[in-house]
This record gives structure tokens, C-alpha cells and sequence, in this order.
């Protein structure tokens, strides 16, 4: 059993942290129409120097088919995760409100997490499932608005989980939104997930975390594009879901 019933925390004290898959997808079939992802490489090598240096191991995949995602993700579900702490996926793509691309079609987001829930993988059963997604959710765009400061401010038995419990599911921006990248940085929110985790990963936990994640796209991002004015000083909020139980806070691994 990963920890007892009442523990505040996920056990980070397995042998291995655990797999970090990250899907980073730049090109794309040309009868689906869609432009490269360019600074989408920034961010998948950020991911795997952030992820491991908190102490998973990361398994990279660039540009694969739909076939091939959906292999890497059956082949992720099989495996004996006895001696992990937690695993994460990390999709970079283009999207729409409900779907996910790959290299040469469409799936639906859920097909990613489905095969990990507890009574499908039950090495993970207990354990901290963690899912980011950059991608658009929609062609939406947010304008924000002017904040202007006013006067006031100022167990060891067995117990029984839920299948779909242990999730986080981090998407880059709300459903129907657009989500931003910038071609020489990176997406704002890998940007700002890595410098969080960078940061405050073995300080804070992962909640706390994301909180500041989406305090710095919020308020530290903004497009610039002033050649076209409907695209130009926007901003972007992610979403989080999460059906955790406990509070994830990475330990350092000893050596």
C-alpha cells in the first residue's frame, strides 16, 4: 500500500521518483492544416532538465502518429511502477476544446489518463498521476481586464479509492481559449511550470505550486503583436482538475 489511509502526504520514498513522458509535437501531417509549433523544442528540453532534476526519468517522443501515442501510453500503463513515487505525462500540441493532435489525426484527451485509473494500473493505484497539457482549448481570447486598487484593499488497514482517483490534469488554458507560445521562449505555461518547479519544487507542494503557475501567466505574460490588433495585449489563465487525495511534495532522491 503506497501509504496509510490518513496520511497527509503521497509517499515520495519509493526507489525511483518515476517515467515522465513528454509528447512534443512541432509538425504535423499537411492535410490536417495546422502550422508548425515553433519553440515548442524549448520547452520539452526545459521539461526534461526540470523533471529530472526533480528526480524523474524522462522519456521523450517527438512528432510520433496517433498509433504511436497510443502505443507509448499502453506500454507506459503496463509497466510495474511497484518502485515509483508518482508519473507524469506532458502533451505539447495544437488542440481544440475536447481533442488533442498528433502527428497525423485527433484523440481525445481522457485516452491519455484512462489506462492509468486504479483498476487498470494498479502498480500506480494510490500514487500521484500527473498530467500537463500545452494546448489550445478554442480560438477564444482574453483581453483581461484593469485590477484598479480601492480603499480596502489590502491508518495500515486496507481501505478501498475511487478508480479515478490520485489525478492532476493541468491544462495550459480554459476550455473554448487560446493558448499562447512564444517562438523564441517557449509557451507561457511551460515557461512558467518549469520555473516554478525549478524553484519551489522540493519547497512547496504541487498545488501551492501550481497556484504560483497560474499567478505567473496570469500576470507576468501578455501577447505582443501590435501589427495585428484582435491578437495583440492578450492574456491566458490555465485550468487545473484535480481529483488528488493527498498533498504531493517531492523529496530529494538520495544518490
Amino acid at each position: 500500500m503506497p501509504v496509510e489511509r490518513t496520511a497527509v502526504y503521497y509517499n515520495m520514498n519509493h526507489k525511483k521518483r518515476g517515467i515522465a513522458i513528454i509528447l512534443n509535437h512541432e509538425h504535423f501531417r499537411a492535410n490536417l492544416n495546422l502550422r508548425s509549433r515553433s519553440g515548442t523544442n524549448l520547452d520539452s528540453k526545459k521539461l526534461e532538465n526540470t523533471l529530472q532534476g526533480l528526480g524523474f526519468d524522462p522519456w521523450s517522443y517527438y512528432d510520433r502518429s496517433l498509433e504511436e501515442v497510443h502505443q507509448i501510453i499502453a506500454k507506459a500503463s503496463t509497466l510495474d511502477h511497484s518502485d515509483h513515487d508518482a508519473l507524469i505525462v506532458v502533451v505539447l500540441t495544437h488542440g481544440e476544446q475536447g481533442i488533442l493532435y498528433a502527428n497525423d489525426g485527433v484523440y481525445k484527451p481522457d485516452s491519455l489518463w484512462l489506462p492509468f485509473t486504479a483498476d487498470k494500473c494498479k502498480s500506480l493505484a494510490g500514487k500521484p498521476k500527473l498530467f500537463f497539457i500545452q494546448a489550445c482549448q478554442g480560438d477564444k481570447l482574453d483581453s483581461g481586464v484593469i485590477m484598479r486598487p480601492t480603499e480596502t484593499d489590502s491508518g495500515t488497514g486496507s481501505y478501498k479509492i475511487p478508480i479515478h482517483a490520485d489525478f492532476l490534469i493541468a491544462y495550459s488554458t480554459i476550455p473554448g481559449y487560446y493558448s499562447w507560445r512564444n517562438t523564441s521562449k517557449g509557451s507561457w505555461f511551460m515557461q512558467a511550470l518549469c520555473e516554478e518547479l525549478n524553484e519551489n519544487g522540493f519547497l512547496l507542494d504541487l498545488l501551492t505550486i501550481m497556484t504560483f503557475v497560474n499567478q505567473r501567466v496570469a500576470f507576468d505574460f501578455e501577447s505582443n503583436t501590435p501589427d495585428n490588433p484582435g491578437m495583440h495585449q492578450q492574456k491566458q489563465i490555465p485550468c487545473i482538475t484535480y481529483m488528488l487525495t493527498r498533498l504531493v511534495k517531492f523529496t530529494r532522491k538520495q544518490n
